[in-house]
């Protein structure tokens, strides 16, 4: 009852705040201009391309409702070439050239947080779209995050791992502020727990071989490993892994499994098991799929992070809307509105008084035949 209540409420609140400014004549042919930063190339491409099209889709939907107040909005695509150097760069370009009042994206904390540090100092809009350290939650009033953050999913994939019985743990995590958000909140867990941890091993992105690490993640024999690894790492890691033979008796469990799962060589991830963020529920989601099959055919491929840019763009242009300028301040003060009342393709999107969310969604998969499955 209450989540049909929700939507109803939200139905009324777009109409009222998208459609209310159609008649607006002198400013019609103006767009509202905001920008969006995403890994299009590089090791996140996979990822990249499913944000760009959630944000495609979110922003037809919104055109098509009215715009901003009768004005079209209008999104420039810039790319982070999956590196922080190439984030900065974006959010350079978007804020000093463009001019924009509002940014989406990034993807990873590691990009996240120093691009986030900057168009704060600059009084921007930045709504982070898949980015999970709790670092996020201090950068500043102009900073808003539409995912849940690491202490949640750490936590949780730390619990699914201890019901396995094993009584030693590792892990292997990226270096840099996500894996280590990761890492930091399992051990807790497992700490907290009373089990042994063995090893926590931290690579670098872009290397061509990680034996070492391997080597070394499995020197003490844990029962069971945390894995954290973005998509073209994920492929070489499991591979050598593979072919070294090694594999956790208790197996592997693994943080965002949609970062790796179209990537990976089937066989040497088989049996991994694991959480994928995002409600698996609901009539808006059931139509977002529908919409992102009907637009991009259905041998696209989708990951978790599609959905939550989707959202992101939603709830910018709500605010937008509310807002009835370019001013960042009113900007943000109608973010922390309006994400109490959008009913989000991935749940409730209510920011808290730091701009993170309140609340995110996880469900248990194992990798199976290449696939996903549920648990």
């Amino acid at each position: 009852m209450r989540r049909l209540v929700l939507s109803i409420v939200w139905v009324s609140f777009l109409a009222g705040l998208l459609i209310a400014g159609m008649s607006v004549s002198s400013q019609a042919a103006e767009p509202v201009v905001i920008g969006s930063i995403s890994p299009l190339t590089g090791t996140n491409a996979v990822q990249g391309l499913d944000m760009k099209r959630g944000e495609e889709l979110a922003l037809e939907e919104i055109n098509a409702a009215g715009g901003i107040n009768g004005r079209p909005l209008k999104i420039i695509w810039e790319d982070t070439e999956s590196s922080s150097k190439g984030g900065m760069d974006a959010v350079h370009k978007l804020v000093e050239i463009n001019k924009v009042p509002l940014i989406l994206g990034a993807y990873s904390s590691g990009i996240s947080l120093p691009t986030g540090q900057w168009t704060n100092s600059k009084k921007v809009i930045q709504i982070a779209e898949a980015s999970t350290s709790p670092k996020l939650r201090d950068i500043g009033p102009y900073f808003f995050d539409i995912m849940g953050l690491d202490e949640v999913m750490g936590t949780m994939l730390a619990e699914f791992a201890l019901e396995s019985g094993a009584k030693t743990f590792a892990s292997i995590t990226v270096n840099n502020p996500f894996g280590i958000g990761i890492e930091i909140w399992t051990k807790k867990t497992i700490d907290k727990a009373g089990k042994t941890w063995l090893e926590a091993v931290r690579y670098d992105e872009k290397k061509i071989d990680y034996r070492a690490e391997i080597e070394r993640l499995f020197a003490k024999k844990p029962e069971a490993v945390f894995f954290t690894a973005y998509g073209t790492e994920s492929k070489l890691i499991l591979k050598q892994a593979y072919e070294m033979g090694l594999k956790p008796s208790k197996g592997w469990y693994a943080d965002y499994m949609t970062m790796w799962s179209n990537e990976v060589i089937p066989r040497t991830a088989e049996g991994i098991n694991g959480l994928v963020i995002g409600t698996t529920t609901g009539s808006r989601l059931k139509e977002y799929q529908a919409a992102y099959q009907k637009r991009y055919g259905k041998g696209a491929k989708q990951t978790a992070f599609g959905a939550y840019a989707y959202d992101a763009t939603w709830v910018a242009a709500l605010a937008l809307s509310m807002a009835g300028s370019t001013d960042t301040d009113k900007i943000a003060k109608a973010l922390h509105t309006v994400s109490k009342i959008y009913n989000g393709v991935t749940g409730d999107k209510s920011f808290d008084k730091d701009g993170m969310q309140v609340t995110d969604y996880y469900q248990r998969r194992i990798y199976r035949g290449g696939k996903l499955m549920p648990y």
